[in-house]
């Protein structure tokens, strides 16, 4: 049997991740690509670039909301210590065939983002969040096995700007658990 790319990777990532933590795998999250809303609180850029060309004020800070979600499918490997969250994010097929497209073209174009690792801060059988940190901003991950959930919120400053922005999102997940007596789903 061929397994598709993405799995592929997820398998060799969770496999060399295993080695070098020490720890194996315990349960893998495959969500479904999470959508929901954003929430910014400051000046546009096109509102700031329109005030700069008519020699104006930067406008004031407005709190604005609308639909968003993340443009990829993201996969979770837990370890076996129960402290760190592997995140992986795959493209989406379509978006997958237009990079390979324009690289048949010979245009240049972005790789998916590399794996990045979360801390677990909360395991039980009903939740599992973890948080990941970087220079501007914080992710916190949220999952229910008994519901098949799960929540991904950002919250960071825009880089260059004075505006800040909050990402709230929801997506259906499958977890998959290497020892079928750890999924919490199940009676024993």
């Amino acid at each position: 049997m061929r397994l598709p790319i993405s799995a592929a990777v997820v398998l060799a990532l969770a496999c060399v991740g295993a080695t070098k933590a020490g720890a194996e795998p315990l349960v893998t999250i495959s969500c479904d690509k999470p959508n929901g809303v954003s929430i910014s609180y400051g000046a546009s850029l096109l509102e700031r670039v329109e005030a700069r060309e008519k020699n104006q004020p930067e406008p004031p800070r407005t709190l604005k909301e609308q639909k968003n979600g993340y443009a990829a499918l993201p996969t979770f490997i837990i370890d076996s210590n129960k402290k760190k969250v592997t995140v992986i994010w795959s493209e989406l097929p379509k978006d997958a065939e237009a990079r390979k497209e324009l690289k048949d073209l010979s245009v240049p174009t972005i790789p998916p983002p590399p794996a990045t690792d979360a801390t677990a801060v909360l395991f039980t059988d009903d939740q599992i969040s973890a948080i990941e940190t970087d220079l501007w901003s914080i992710t916190t991950y949220s999952f229910f096995p008994k519901i098949g959930t799960a929540f991904i919120g950002q919250q960071a400053m825009q880089t260059g700007t004075t505006s800040a922005i909050e990402l709230a999102t929801f997506a259906h997940c499958q977890f998959s658990w290497a020892n079928p007596k750890g999924d919490p789903t199940k009676k024993h």
